[in-house]
């Protein structure tokens, strides 16, 4: 009889592992694939602009959504000048800055700290009225979405959005 309980608390025990390796690989699977999008536009998007930006080494990779989706490339081209390489999903120019002519993303989420937020979820560039533009998500105080687009150029604030 002993033998019987232990020989069924040991399978018990085995489903359960089972179960729970076979979760965490599903979540694993569903992640990757969530994941897989991002990737394959940054690829593409790293590719585009070695060929046409002459962009020899990627520090960055930012997605900008709002009426349309800009991939943006920052990195360093072949006369070692760090740049910034916008490109527009679906048609539209390709736009290319040098990063010492705007603000940087580390002077965007400076500025975005004088809203005191309670988290910064992320920073993007991007184009806005085919003007270039930093784009900060974050929580305020109160845990409400809000977002701010300032102007690469000097860091006014081009568009405010809180508590959505």
């Amino acid at each position: 009889m002993k033998r019987a309980k232990s020989y069924r608390s040991g399978l018990k025990k085995l489903f359960v592992a089972a179960v729970v390796v076979i979760i965490l690989f599903g979540v694993f699977i569903i992640w990757w694939q969530a994941q897989a999008p991002r990737e394959t536009a940054e690829k593409n998007a790293v590719s585009f602009a070695q060929k046409h930006a002459d962009l020899k080494k990627e520090t960055d990779f930012y997605l900008f959504n709002r009426k349309k989706t800009y991939f943006t490339v920052a990195g360093t081209n072949s006369k070692k000048q760090k740049i910034y390489v916008i490109i527009a999903k679906k048609g539209g120019a390709t736009k290319i800055l040098q990063q010492k002519k705007g603000i940087s993303e580390e002077d965007a989420l400076t500025l975005v700290k004088k809203q005191k937020p309670k988290k910064v979820l992320k920073a993007a560039l991007g184009l806005w009225s085919n003007e270039p533009v930093w784009e900060v998500t974050y929580l305020n105080k109160t845990g409400n979405l809000c977002y701010i687009l300032y102007a690469y150029k000097n860091g006014d604030i081009v568009k405010s959005i809180q508590n959505i």
